[in-house]
């Protein structure tokens, strides 16, 4: 059979080395070499030929594309973009598979370009970090056997269906069994009767083979999963600050079948939000609802401990910041997934099916494929940033908190830095943009320096330099992270003067992008902040409703 083409991508003055490396790895490695032929420039260099076309005529017809990353980005063509940036392209339009290999550079920067080009790797593909040529040559030889398990030409069976020696039925918990059987039913509509016995059950989920328990069917009803498995827990550390700093004010490892552990894991991360309490309005309890949604958090640990690397012996781990909880699991991408196909619905296929199948069918998993994309969803709905996902290692997701205990209603009274005294002459019951306090004809302001202005004549030079005044004073209180508390407070002290989106996000160093779609529409939804200008007007700048409580 033809071997498959493996095209080694690189800035060639900065991996000349590490490519070398990998060519030789691959063709003289037993099982690499029968399967493929490696490509890296040094082939065609003396050519008599344009070895630039060459070269994107060897990547886009290459089926495994390797990609080296490390401080420089090359030498940038005519159109912009260097000669290994084309090469990614190229590849990717000739649909190889493509792997990112990326070099620890222990603290240095990347070039701008460089920096540019990897962030577009980032949300592209799953990538991997190496600190040595050797690790490099470890993580292309894993990828690529990855590669041949997905062709099927190395036939393996997942973990969750292998079995063990010193197994057998009287290792399995016949209380899990039932106990499985009630929610699957209820869940699912499981065709089995709650009185089945464990055999059949087993058998039915494929997770008996040769009349043994399979490793799945310990993870999920072993009457000890850990004796089997010591690192299939959940290790959940909280901590107060945003680093990993000892003392850790709370530390638990949950242990037991993997339903247990997701519920008590769960459990324990809410244990450590925030909550608000809704008003008694109709119900005679409160409502309540936490700064994330637990669905979500669930969610994201149902991910691990389903689609984890059980070979390895690192566990799922869950920290909890102050700032934002973190979920790692020692596992990686399947072949057929790129990391941006995990932004939008896709197949399933996870690492560990028989497993999931036995958590979907408790309803622990919703729908296949649709994890991620439900979370940022959810979190959306919340009106909280979207879920990170960093694969360079392990699978890790990153959970920001929002930390927000109060709503800002529209009667809140504000207490603005400056003191500011503002009397308005009109009488209106509502004002809905600042063009109605423009074009009151009675109205005297005075603003924190005691700036008298009458009418619309106000002069330039002295609300430039009002609201450099403003501007210091609340300069003062930007901290590197803030909660949406701090950030509106912000906002409504300054727009005592009339500042537009990117005058804000310049001074509260915050991504106008954030600022305009989770920050200023509740402000102007509540009343506190108002248009100066008809709402999608080009220039729109923002100033606080002087109607507001003092």
């Amino acid at each position: 059979m033809p071997k498959y083409k493996v095209f080694i991508s690189s800035v060639q003055s900065e991996f000349s080395e590490e490519r070398q490396l990998v060519f030789d790895f691959i063709r003289n490695d037993e099982l690499m070499g029968q399967y493929f032929e490696p490509f890296i420039f040094e082939q065609i260099a003396a050519q008599d030929a344009n070895p630039r076309q060459l070269y994107l005529d060897e990547a886009s017809s290459s089926q495994v594309y390797l990609l080296l990353m490390g401080k420089r980005y090359g030498n940038i063509l005519s159109d912009g973009i260097s000669p290994t940036e084309k090469e990614y392209q190229a590849a990717g339009e000739g649909n190889a598979w493509r792997v990112a290999f990326i070099s620890d550079l222990d603290g240095q920067q990347r070039e701008e370009a460089e920096e540019r080009f990897f962030r577009k790797v980032q949300n592209e593909l799953s990538y991997r970090v190496f600190s040595n040529p050797s690790v490099l040559v470890s993580l292309v030889k894993q990828s690529l056997y990855a590669y041949l398990k997905y062709k099927g030409i190395i036939q393996t069976l997942s973990f969750d269906e292998q079995t063990r020696d010193d197994v057998s039925m009287a290792d399995i918990d016949t209380t899990k069994i039932k106990d499985f059987l009630h929610h699957a039913r209820q869940k699912r509509g499981f065709p089995l009767a709650e009185d089945s016995d464990p055999v059949t059950v087993l058998r039915h989920l494929r997770l008996l083979r040769q009349d043994k328990p399979s490793n799945g069917a310990l993870l999920m009803f072993a009457n000890d999963p850990q004796y089997f498995f010591p690192s299939a827990v959940i290790k959940c550390a909280w901590f107060l600050g945003t680093e990993k700093v000892k003392p850790i004010e709370d530390y638990k490892i949950f242990e037991g079948g993997v339903a247990d552990q997701i519920s008590q894991a769960t459990s324990w991360v809410m244990s450590k939000l925030s909550v608000r309490y809704g008003q008694r309005n109709v119900e005679a309890q409160n409502e309540v609802e936490f700064e994330i949604p637990r669905s979500v958090i669930f969610e994201t640990i149902v991910n691990a401990v389903a689609h984890r690397d059980y070979n390895s012996t690192g566990s799922v781990q869950v920290s909890v910041f102050r700032n934002r909880i973190v979920v790692r699991n020692p596992g990686t991408l399947p072949v057929e997934l790129t990391k941006a196909d995990l932004m939008k619905e896709h197949g399933s296929y996870p690492h560990n099916p028989y497993l999931a199948e036995a958590m979907y069918q408790m309803g622990f998993i919703e729908k296949y494929g649709t994890g991620i994309t439900e979370n940022i969803r959810r979190m959306q709905e919340a009106r909280l940033l979207a879920p990170e996902i960093d694969l360079s290692a392990e699978f890790i997701t990153t959970i920001w908190r929002d930390n927000e205990v109060t709503n800002i209603g529209t009667n809140v009274a504000t207490n603005i830095g400056t003191n500011v005294a503002t009397n308005i002459g009109t009488n209106d019951a509502t004002i809905n943009d600042a063009n109605d306090l423009i074009n009151s004809s009675n109205r005297t302001t005075n603003i924190g320096t005691n700036i008298g202005t009458s009418g619309n004549n106000v002069a330039t030079d002295l609300l430039a330099e009002n609201k450099r005044i403003v501007d210091r004073t609340v300069k003062k209180k930007i901290k590197p992270r803030m909660t949406k508390e701090e950030l509106r407070e912000c906002i409504v002290e300054v727009c005592i003067v009339d500042h537009s989106i990117e005058e804000l996000a310049t001074l509260l160093k915050r991504s106008p992008d954030y600022l305009q779609n989770f920050i200023i529409p509740d402000l102007v939804a509540d009343g506190i902040l108002l248009r100066t200008k008809p709402s999608h007007t080009p220039g729109q700048t923002y100033m606080t409703n002087p109607k507001l409580d003092k």
